[in-house]
Parts: structure tokens; sequence; C-alpha cells
């Protein structure tokens, strides 16, 4: 940030983060905020006159001295650090529940594995900010982070460097596939990680799940694409009249363990089972689904999709018995 006078919208955006840091750290050296907020030594002086002349007005409309911040004016001009000695407003801010606080915090938890070594701290920060800012104190929870299978600062690296990544890629059907992408987005669904970009080999977007890819380096292709992550949909992929939809039932409890397929829910069936429809691109995909949850998806429809889970479980029982 520049060294000139801060704008208003600045002041204000910033001011906001100031005062609950101040509440947190105590006493601060005006170096170590202006280091913390990324502004100048000069810029944290005007936030501090700014900050001394604000408050809430009292019940009659006028401001008394108790409806104003104070600060230890002797600390600040002797040896330039920010103490607080009252603050007002702060806890009329609306905060978070200690339930909302607890989601959040076991969110920032989940994906902390795969935050690059430097962006970690700051991960750390928003943990506590959000504990400070919750109305009661949060649930302790323990979340397993959600550990890449494969070296993400090689996809950062690539990304940096504006070079496609190469990969070694293990599809549906079991086959292995030589893939050179030009990498947009990571995306989390349900506990898989997904790779979405673009093919140079298919010259279209695809989405790969990082659990099959194997052999990640960065490629010697520049990228391509000029295709950013904001253009990419929602949808990790797309539907085409060309996809097979396949009728199947299923426990409602566990539509969350195939979530990744998108499986859209149709009617309601016997006992606690739901029939539900999910679109695949061809028949071999169909028998790597069911193996998701052996014994609890039975496949209805169309009568091709049936055929191809009845020949794959008899060839897994003729293997299993030879």
């Amino acid at each position: 940030m520049a060294a000139s006078r801060l704008e208003a919208a600045d002041r204000v955006t910033l001011l906001m983060a100031f005062v609950p840091y101040l509440i947190d750290q105590g006493a601060v050296p005006v170096d170590q905020l202006a280091a913390h907020f990324d502004i100048t030594p000069a810029q944290v002086q005007e936030l501090v006159q700014l900050l001394a002349m604000s408050g809430v007005p009292g019940d009659n409309g006028f401001y008394q001295h108790q409806d104003l911040f104070d600060i230890n004016w002797d600390l600040f001009e002797e040896e330039q650090i920010v103490e607080l000695w009252q603050h007002v407003a702060v806890e009329a801010t609306p905060r978070f529940s200690a339930r909302e606080a607890a989601a959040l915090l076991a969110g920032l938890q989940y994906i902390s594995a795969i935050v690059p070594d430097k962006d970690k701290s700051v991960i750390e920060q928003l943990v506590s900010k959000i504990a400070l800012g919750a109305s009661a104190a949060p649930e302790n929870l323990l979340v397993t982070p959600a550990a890449s299978p494969v070296d993400l600062d090689v996809i950062r690296q690539a990304v940096a460097a504006g070079l496609s990544v190469h990969f070694s890629y293990q599809n549906a059907a079991g086959e292995r596939l030589s893939r050179t992408v030009d990498p947009l987005r990571l995306d989390l669904v349900g506990e898989s990680w997904y790779l979405r970009g673009w093919s140079h080999e298919r010259e279209a977007l695809r989405t790969f799940r990082l659990d099959r890819i194997s052999e990640l380096t960065v490629s010697t292709q520049p990228i391509t694409t000029t295709l950013t992550h904001g253009d990419l949909p929602d949808e990790l992929f797309d539907i085409s009249d060309s996809h097979i939809r396949v009728s199947c039932v299923v426990e409602e409890s566990s539509l969350p363990l195939i979530s990744a397929y998108r499986p859209v829910v149709m009617s309601a069936a016997e006992g606690d089972t739901v029939q539900i429809e999910v679109a695949f691109s061809d028949l071999s995909s169909v028998p790597v689904f069911v193996s998701q949850l052996p014994g609890a998806i039975r496949v209805v429809s169309p009568p091709e999709a049936v055929s191809a889970v009845s020949r794959w479980a008899q060839q897994a029982l003729t293997g299993y018995n030879a």
C-alpha cells in the first residue's frame, strides 16, 4: 500500500480489523501493526488519530468520555506503542454462534493440508480470530486434514511458470492414460479432490480425480488456454445428450457417499431407500460406481446397464472361484 494518506474506504476497512487485533494483542508497536496490516508507520499513526475521535454517542446524542476510544497516549508518543485503554461498540458487533464458529474452524482444519506453507500462518490467524469472535467457546473438534494424494506444489510451480502439467491418469475403466493439462482449479467434493483444467489431448475442459493421478510433473509445454478458474461452471462434469442415464435404488443415508456422481433423487422406494438417476459417459463406468457401495446399490435400468453390472459381477465371481 502506498505511503499516501488512506482513502476513506481503506480507513473504515482497516479500523474494523485494527480494533479487534489491538484488543487481542494488547500493547503493540507501531512497526508491528504496519507489518501486520501491510501499511506504513505513518498510516498507522493516521489510524490511531482517527480511532481517538471515534465512538458511539450516548442516549442524549452527545459524546461523553466513556463513549470514545481511549489510547495510552504517553506510551504512544514516547515509545511508539499502541495500547487501547478503552474501547466501545465492539461488544455490539454480531458474533458467530458457537456452532457457526465450530463449522468454520472445522473447514479451515480440513483444507489446511493443501494450503502452501507460506499461507499456513494465515490459516492459524483465521482460526484464532474466529474462536475469539464467537459468542461462546466453540466445540473442540478434531478434523483430519484433507491430505492431497499428489504433490500440489507441482501444480503451483506450473501455474507460476505458465506451463502445463503432465501425469498418468487411471480412468473409470481402469485404463492408464497419459495426459497434459493446463491446471485451472482444484475442487473438493465429498472427500475427493479434483483437478479441473484444459486437456491438450482432448482440446477441451476435463476433470481429474487427484487420487487417480500419478507421476505428476511440470511439462515443457506452455499453457495454451485463455480460460481462467472463474470461467469454469460450478458443476464438475458436463452432462450431454450422449450420456447414459442409469436408474438405481440406494439407501438414502448412503447418498453423501456417492455425491461425486451427482445422483438425482427421483422418488422414494421401499423402506429407507430411494430411486436415483446417475449420468455416465459410457457403460464401463457403471460397475465402478456400483463397487463404491458393494451390496447397497441396485441398478434398475436401462437393461444394458443391468447387463454390464451382471457381467462384471460374474467375472469377479469366476476369478474368485478360480
